[in-house]
């Protein structure tokens, strides 16, 4: 195609039947040719040409009508007889003469640029349905992972339920415990207020250690006071009546 631009081609050869895309590529890819160093994924080795040649049936195909039409059905219903057959013993049906030699070095040539490029065929086959295995195996790990986001994202949602839950009970103890709060145990040195005394206590033993130790002391005083004035009264003689 060399006036044709790179993209016409391109349209030109995804338009054609596979066997004939592989005719009309210039050259194989390098794993493919036995002389690029590095292994094919197929061996390969030209078969032997042994076929016998079907001179009727080959007459009967209307080459000129193959070529217009592309009839790929019928280059693949002759492919082996025409790719492996030997002319070596051939000789013409009307005067019995050998087939010239450079006819047959012409066509031992075709046959084996067909057979290699049915060699490569069959390695791109193999090469295009690892890739789609391939494909497949990604497409299946992109739904594991689309279907371990989904419950990941319903795991959220819950847990944002559930957090959302929680504030709304601690709203509600808030609201029961402030009123208790606000008329519970007030500090004397600060704005604080408490449930009751024991937790006075500790607030005052950790913020006000001065001041608790002085109420300590008075509360103790009063009591040893309080204590003194019982006995006392205990101690005083009673009225005896007769």
């Amino acid at each position: 195609f060399p006036s044709e631009s790179r993209d016409q081609r391109f349209l030109f050869l995804s338009s054609l039947p596979p066997l004939l895309k592989l005719s009309c590529n210039s050259a194989p890819p390098a794993a493919m040719t036995p002389s690029s160093g590095a292994s094919s994924i197929l061996p390969f080795k030209f078969r032997p040409r042994r076929e016998t040649v079907d001179w009727r049936r080959i007459n009967a195909v209307d080459v000129d009508l193959v070529a217009s039409r592309l009839d790929v059905d019928t280059l693949q219903e002759h492919i082996n007889t025409v790719t492996f057959c030997s002319l070596e013993g051939e000789r013409c049906q009307r005067c019995q003469s050998p087939v010239d030699p450079i006819l047959i070095k012409l066509l031992r040539l075709a046959q084996l640029t067909v057979e290699w490029v049915l060699h490569c065929q069959e390695v791109l086959a193999m090469n295009l349905q690892a890739a789609e295995e391939k494909l497949e195996a990604r497409g299946r790990e992109k739904q594991e992972m689309l279907e371990q986001q989904n419950k990941q994202e319903e795991k959220v949602k819950t847990m944002a339920a559930e957090l959302k839950q929680r504030k709304k009970i601690i709203r509600t103890q808030q609201s029961l415990l402030v009123p208790r709060i606000i008329s519970g145990q007030k500090c004397v040195h600060c704005e604080k207020s408490f449930l009751n005394s024991m937790f006075l206590q500790s607030h005052m033993q950790r913020r006000h250690p001065e001041e608790y130790q002085s109420r300590k002391s008075e509360s103790r005083q009063t009591l040893q006071a309080k204590t003194a004035q019982v006995g006392l009264v205990e101690k005083t003689p009673k009225n005896i009546f007769y």
